[in-house]
């Protein structure tokens, strides 16, 4: 009924047969399908061999796509056994190949069983293949003369199809390991139980730097210097987790973070799985998450002043090598600018650049803070431990600004760092050799220091290798105007819809004035000026408003406060007004105490002090 429905001619000689080109897409569809099939279709001719059999493999189409025994089976060309060949029911009518391919289950059809007349001669028995799914992806069909026709040959024939569907549901597990294996961001090593490589992945390629087929080849023992808790792990005594090794490939050592565990069967180490993570590639990933980059150079300086130039040069020259660097100069004056334009010079410029304003760590931190801790190492740690920020600068540049601000006993650890470039985490027992340029700023006299016993005079030498002295901008006054429209002209970038000039006005009273909060004093007052001018044109009145500002918290100023008698009656008077303009700055900065201290005109390291007296707390 199906082939009359479809129209089929009983005496058509010929089934639809695809050109090469045709076939050759056919083929490559069915590529691993044929790949799995044709080893099992071996097989299974070598059972009837000699009898005349061929047999064939069609997709789900009914297209035949490999054949075996074709020079046995001496009429399989001229009845259309052969690849390239349809044998769906559409084409050749009722036929093993297209009835089980339309059926769904193993079939065997003799002689005249067939729908077309030209292959009543044949006896045919076929078996779909599913997929995973249970999709139908082809067929098995073996085909001979109808008078060696024998029931058992659909057996074989189905045997051979769920044989093809389970070595085809491997093959596919397989490539879904494959791809599970290498889009894992750790290299794999997988060792049998002689301690051989037998499996590796394309990070374990990537972070040794040699191809696959070489890490295979690469003995384990030359690999790593530590077998004993590899050979542990084959005892099933122990498992491993972030463990710091060393591998060495090629004359190369390469710091990792590993974990190692084996695999077992019926309760025996069969093998073991190594995990490894380069400690380089896992720091550069948090550097860029935590934006541990510089981002300025020597070109964003902006000076004509002569000195300023001959200090840039200076830089450039201290960039180029590895010493140790001390900037010592006013708050404001742009230490941290020089610091980020020297690592941007320097050979460590594709490094992490990692600021610390050593001001702000709280003493019961600052040793976690800047060489991490180990697991346990207090209450509240992370249960993995955690890198500190030496550590993190590995390759590149750790600046320690308002350094003066470290107490004495972190300066001496700070000491022992820069001594022997190894850090010890807090916890723990394994020393971490580093590699970490230093550059630390301050802007206080550090010899006074060192005379009143607050500074260590070796720690001193050690960091002041180099020193560069940032002028104040009474220092290079012709650069005030400058820079002003240096910061007007990123403000015009940064809102390109809000174009907006400093008027003569302005720019003739900002030059006259004497800046003690120097450059971060100067930003923030054109910045201010620009938000709240609603004109294209910055006059004077908008710096007016800045200096009236100014003048009712000028009462902060250390040194005003510093004259008055500690017994006058006075003081609290000027302590409350004093904590009222430190919280009515951190109000205005919305809560950022740096932009609270540019407000008021003292240092970062000022503002946490003033804090902490008056016990300034939720800002």
């Amino acid at each position: 009924m199906r082939c009359r429905k479809l129209k089929v001619n009983p005496f058509r000689k010929h089934v639809e047969k695809l050109s090469e080109w045709e076939m050759s897409f056919i083929i490559k569809e069915n590529a691993q399908l044929i790949q799995v099939a044709h080893p099992i279709m071996e097989g299974l001719y070598e059972i009837v061999a000699g009898s005349g059999f061929v047999i064939v493999l069609a997709d789900k189409n009914g297209y035949i796509i490999d054949a075996i025994g074709n020079h046995e089976f001496k009429r399989s060309k001229e009845l259309n056994l052969v690849v390239g060949a349809n044998w769906s029911e559409k084409s050749a009518g009722t036929n093993a190949i297209g009835t089980s391919l339309c059926l769904d289950k193993p079939v065997q059809i003799i002689g005249a069983e067939h729908y077309c007349s030209k292959n009543h001669c044949l006896t045919c028995s076929a078996a779909t293949i599913h997929d995973e799914e249970n999709k139908i992806i082809g067929c098995i069909n073996m085909s001979g003369n109808y008078s060696e026709a024998h029931s058992h040959t659909t057996g074989i024939v189905a045997s051979g199809a769920r044989l093809i569907e389970k070595h085809f549901a491997l093959q596919e597990s397989n490539k879904l390991l494959n791809v599970i294996f290498n889009s894992i961001s750790e290299g794999m090593l997988v060792l049998d139980e002689d301690l051989k490589i037998k499996r590796t992945n394309k990070m374990a390629s990537k972070i040794l730097g040699i191809s696959e087929e070489e890490i295979l080849s690469t003995d384990i023992n030359s690999l790593t210097k530590d077998m004993d808790f590899i050979k542990k792990i084959l005892n099933i005594e122990n498992v491993y987790y972030n463990l710091d090794c060393n591998l060495y490939i090629k004359n190369r050592r390469i710091k990792c973070s590993m974990n190692a565990f084996p695999i077992i069967f019926n309760g025996k180490a069969n093998g073991i799985v190594i995990t490894f993570k380069d400690e380089g590639y896992l720091h550069k990933i948090v550097n860029v998450m935590a934006g541990y980059n510089a981002k300025y150079n020597f070109e964003d300086i902006v000076t004509k002043n002569k000195d300023m130039k001959r200090t840039i040069e200076f830089a450039k020259k201290a960039a180029i090598t590895n010493c140790s660097i001390l900037i010592e100069g006013p708050s404001g004056t742009g230490k941290e600018l020089f610091a980020q334009s020297i690592h941007n010079y320097s050979t460590r410029k594709n490094g992490p650049f990692v600021a610390v304003n050593c001001a702000s760590l709280p003493k019961e931190l600052m040793e976690s803070e800047l060489f991490g801790y180990e697991k346990g190492a207090f209450t509240g740690a992370a249960k993995d431990g955690h890198p500190g920020k030496f550590e993190l600068a590995d390759g590149g540049t750790i600046f320690l600004d308002e350094i003066g601000e470290l107490p004495l006993d972190m300066q001496s650890k700070l000491l022992r760092v820069l001594d022997n470039n190894k850090i010890t985490r807090l916890g723990g027992t394994y020393e971490k050799k580093l590699n970490v340029r230093i550059i630390a700023a301050t802007n206080r006299d550090l010899i006074d220091e060192i005379k009143n016993k607050n500074f260590r005079e070796d720690l001193y030498y050690r960091i002041n290798v180099m020193n560069i002295k940032t002028l104040s901008l009474k220092q290079r006054v012709e650069d005030i105007e400058i820079l002003a429209n240096y910061f007007i002209h990123r403000l015009n970038s940064e809102n390109p819809s809000c174009f907006k000039a400093l008027s003569s006005r302005y720019l003739e009273l900002i030059s006259n004035y004497s800046w003690p909060g120097n450059v971060r004093q100067l930003r923030n007052v054109v910045e201010r000026s620009y938000y709240l001018c609603e004109s294209n044109n910055i006059t004077e009145e908008y710096l007016y408003d800045y200096i009236n500002i100014k003048k009712r918290l000028s009462l902060v100023n250390d040194e005003e406060v510093a004259t008055i008698d500690d017994k006058n009656s006075e003081v609290m008077t000027i302590e409350e007004m004093e904590k009222s303009s430190i919280r009515k700055a951190i109000k205005e900065a919305k809560g950022d105490l740096i932009k609270a201290a540019e407000m008021l005109n003292i240092s970062r390291a000022t503002i946490y002090r003033k804090i902490k007296k008056y016990s300034i707390n939720g800002y």
